[in-house]
């Protein structure tokens, strides 16, 4: 008992484990999958806000370029006024942009440089306004000397931070791969320790199941030779019942039956013998006649239930014709029995089995059923023998098993296993306002064929009150 608690402990705490296991896995795989999804979006969002920043830098300084080369085709006091303003939106914006780079990089140090450089290049196109009166060849040197170098090199300064970034959103890309197979290997760590551990959970399992299954066939085993063992003891009780029955009818009727014969002869005699007239006398014999033939009934009528000299002397069907004309004249109620081609002799197992099954249902018909008619029928096969009992009584309600739902007897429980212990079958069919049915069936050895001149099967026959 101690070792298959421990099993179960053992099993229990397997599964548990298991589950766990399982669960933690599902937990780190939506947290990789979590975490691996929001430091993607943060990689490439922070990649493209930066490049978007540099593409305003780069646009801005292009668009000075252009509003100082249209000022120089016609410089004029309009124009002036025109391109300080769009030189000093210009230069805000990029300060702007510069201030929001600084801050989404403070690690890199090459975007003070790029600040640094872009001041000198809006320091150089300060004074652009303020050329009106310069010559076109003053205007081609200034932008040739100093716009076209500075914005190339701001350019050049761009380029290079762009491919910088390229550069560390390959090297984030990588350290990010790297910490994803590095979790994703955890996971399967913990799937295939998982998986390890189910399969062992599984395999002893199978073990304590099997072993289950072993104990639990031992079990049925010793229950199926248990059942058989009682089975036999019934039927030999059965049998030792039957034959001291027959022993005790035997000695009411042979010894005790021919001992009261005789006394009533004695009495009999006395009572013709001369100096018996007296009338006191006379009526003292007459009783004891009386109760002597009284007692000879009364034993006769034992010998009777307990085993009637019919069965074993004349056969089977004449002792239960005997035991329905029997029933007839205690309980008056009407009676019909038929028997289809029923040898005279059979063995005693099965004469007795069907003996005593009709008259437990006859029993049970007198003393519950309140039946007006009950239909008896034998009919033998060549491999079985059928007896069938009939009643128009108020019935009963049956359970899973066949049996009554409320008894407080063991008559029916009784005849079962008498025709189980037979080989033979018994069927009940009963529902309550509907009457009852019994049918016996036992099966029959191999018989040989009646002798010339055997009793004739008589026909069917109807006893009534």
């Amino acid at each position: 008992m101690r070792g298959a608690l421990g099993k179960r402990a053992v099993l229990r705490a397997g599964y548990a484990i298991v589950v766990s296991v399982l669960v933690l896995s599902a937990v780190e795989a939506y947290r990789i999958q979590t975490i691996a999804s929001r430091q993607h979006l943060e990689i490439y969002r922070h990649y493209v806000d930066q490049d978007q920043l540099l593409s305003t830098v780069r646009l801005n300084i292009w668009l000075a370029g252009n509003y100082i080369r249209d000022f120089f085709i016609d410089p004029t006091p309009e124009r002036a006024d025109a391109v300080r303003s769009q030189i000093s939106a210009l230069r805000q914006e990029n300060k702007s942009v510069l201030d929001r780079l600084a801050r989404a990089s403070d690690e890199r140090e090459d975007i003070p440089k790029l600040r640094r450089s872009v001041d000198e290049f809006w320091t150089i196109v300060e004074p652009v306004p303020g050329m009106l009166h310069a010559t076109h060849q003053e205007h081609y040197d200034f932008v040739q000397r100093e716009i076209v170098p500075r914005r190339g090199e701001l350019y050049t300064a761009l380029r290079a931070l762009t491919a910088t970034d390229q550069q560390r959103l390959e090297t984030i890309e990588g350290e990010f791969g790297n910490a994803r197979r590095q979790a994703s290997g955890r996971l399967l760590v913990m799937l295939v320790a998982g998986v390890l551990l189910s399969l062992l959970v599984a395999r002893h399992s199978l073990r304590h199941a099997e072993n289950l299954e072993k104990q639990a066939e031992c079990h049925y085993a010793a229950v199926e030779q248990a059942k058989g063992e009682l089975q036999q003891l019934s039927a030999r009780l059965l049998e030792i019942e039957e034959e001291g029955k027959r022993k005790l009818s035997r000695e009411l009727h042979d010894e005790i039956g021919q001992t009261l014969a005789l006394l009533q002869i004695e009495v009999s005699r006395a009572q013709t013998l001369p100096g018996t007239q007296s009338e006191a006398l006379r009526e003292s014999l007459a009783r004891a006649h009386e109760m002597a033939e009284r007692t000879v009934q009364t034993i006769r009528n034992m010998a009777l239930l307990l085993r009637p000299a019919l069965l074993d002397d004349l056969g089977l069907v004449p002792a239960l014709q005997f035991l329905l004309e029997d029933f007839l004249r205690r309980s008056h109620i009407a009676t019909e029995f038929l028997e289809d081609g029923v040898a005279d002799h059979f063995p005693d197992g099965v004469k007795t089995c069907v003996y005593r099954v009709l008259q437990e249902a006859l029993h049970n018909c007198e003393k519950h059923s309140g039946a007006t008619r009950v239909r008896v029928a034998v009919r033998q096969f060549p491999e079985y023998l059928l007896l069938e009992v009939e009643d128009n009584g108020r019935g009963f309600s049956l359970n899973a098993q066949g049996m009554p739902l409320k008894t407080s007897g063991l008559g029916l429980l009784g005849i079962r296993e008498r025709a189980a212990n037979s080989g033979g079958t018994l069927t009940i069919d009963s529902a309550p306002g509907h009457g009852t049915r019994i049918a016996l069936r036992v099966p029959l050895p191999s018989m040989s064929p009646p002798p010339p001149g055997a009793r004739a099967v008589p026909p069917a026959r109807e006893v009534t009150a």
